[in-house]
């Protein structure tokens, strides 16, 4: 990937544009992959794994599937977890979901982490500084470090850390 197509394209699917209807976890991984294996994956590997998923459940980090389907709250969480897997781990992910919700339904705090994650990539790849706003719904400016930590992450690894394994194996 190069700098400006993670700069230009960076986005995260809404609420509104997730699944309606409970999935397979196949489709769940193919629909994971699709949204975001530009921006995260490196090589043929998956966003997520079959196995990653299955633990994830088993830490009840995710609600465990109904007749092997997940729902859009799970695809949801699944999302919140690709994205922020590489910066935290998912005993820290899981604390950081839970006191995001808190107060907020998931809708609402998922939505905002999107926005929040989407302008974070957008200020590191410019360079400059994205400017924090009072959030009633975010006091403790929960979102805007766990977004930032993610787009600093994203950065480093894409143009310092991507070229030099690029110049080690060529």
């Amino acid at each position: 990937m190069s700098e400006s197509k993670g700069l230009a394209y960076f986005r995260l699917p809404r609420w509104e544009e997730l699944p309606q209807m409970p999935l397979y976890l196949d489709q769940v991984l193919f629909l994971l992959n699709q949204w975001l294996g530009e921006y995260l994956c490196d090589g043929d590997k998956g966003v997520l794994t079959r196995t990653m998923v299955n633990n994830y459940v088993k830490l009840r980090c995710i609600k465990p599937p109904v007749n092997r389907r997940y729902d859009i709250q799970t695809v949801a969480s699944l999302v919140v977890i690709a994205v922020l897997k590489p910066v935290y781990t998912i005993e820290e992910i899981a604390m950081l979901m839970r006191l995001a919700m808190d107060s907020n339904p998931q809708r609402v705090v998922y939505n905002q982490f999107c926005t929040l994650t989407e302008e974070a990539v957008a200020h590191a790849f410019h360079r400059t500084t994205m400017e924090k706003e009072e959030n009633p719904n975010d006091p403790r400016d929960l979102f805007w470090n766990v977004c930032n930590s993610f787009a600093c992450q994203l950065y480093v690894r894409r143009i310092y850390l991507h070229n030099i394994q690029g110049d080690e194996q060529g």
